[in-house]
């Protein structure tokens, strides 16, 4: 039986699962404002030691490698990419808008095909990335959601529609399948369940050959290049 242990940094929420074929093993979560850097790592161990299990016991370990904060993603690559390493471990890369994505399919059972089920992670001030008929990309999301459809039924999930709630519901008036808050944070057990799948898939890559999701260039990029331009012109 495939065990695969699931990384989630990308937010404020810090999570790790540990997850076979039949059940979530343990996971354990904490969204309190301290760095991914300082509380990752000692999650990793003390669930691996609560499972009465090592690292070499994994067959993979999968990690949400974005989009999200630039920061935490490769806290969590970069940890996920060392463990794996040092046991000769694939690891499955899984973004959080296809994680959501199959977190709101399995909330709709059989009314999926009435349904679009739209992934929504908040970005800063009026960003967010969302998963849009089949296309993952970052929006002005007052726009977007402005725009969409009012004759469509939808699920947004995931914590930009916290962010928007207000908007959707009451402004827009859009029709709504409404879930319970928990689901809108993505953990470490449902990383860990798409990287189950992605792993029998076949999906599973090497730990030197995993690159974060960015659907944006990061800010300190986008900085440095208008430092550097405006050097050119003094």
């Amino acid at each position: 039986m495939m065990i695969v242990l699931g990384i989630e940094s990308c937010g404020d929420i810090g999570s790790v699962a540990l997850v076979n074929e039949d059940k979530i093993i343990g996971e354990i979560t904490i969204n309190v404002k301290k760095n991914h850097s300082i509380t990752l790592a000692p999650m990793v161990d003390d669930l691996l030691k609560l499972a009465n299990m090592e690292v070499k016991d994994l067959d993979a370990i999968a990690v949400d490698v974005g989009p999200g904060s630039f920061t935490g993603l490769r806290i969590g690559i970069s940890l996920a990419a060392s463990l794996a390493y040092g046991q000769d471990k694939l690891v499955v890369r899984v973004t959080g808008l296809e994680a959501l994505l199959s977190v709101g399919r399995s909330l709709l059972d059989d009314d999926g095909d009435s349904v679009m089920v739209v992934p929504l992670i908040f970005g800063r001030k009026n960003e967010a990335y969302v998963l849009y008929e089949g296309e993952a990309k970052v929006i002005d999301a007052v726009e977007f959601l402005t725009g969409l459809k009012k004759n469509v039924r939808y699920l947004f999930i995931g914590d930009g529609y916290l962010a928007f709630k207000e908007l959707i519901n009451n402004e827009l008036g859009l029709d709504c399948v409404v879930i319970d808050d928990s689901f809108h944070y993505l953990k470490g057990g449902t990383i860990a369940s798409c990287g189950l799948v992605g792993l029998a898939e076949g999906k599973g890559i090497s730990p030197i050959s995993v690159e974060p999701l960015y659907l944006r260039r990061p800010e300190v990029d986008i900085n440095l290049e208008l430092k550097m331009k405006l050097n050119d012109n003094c």
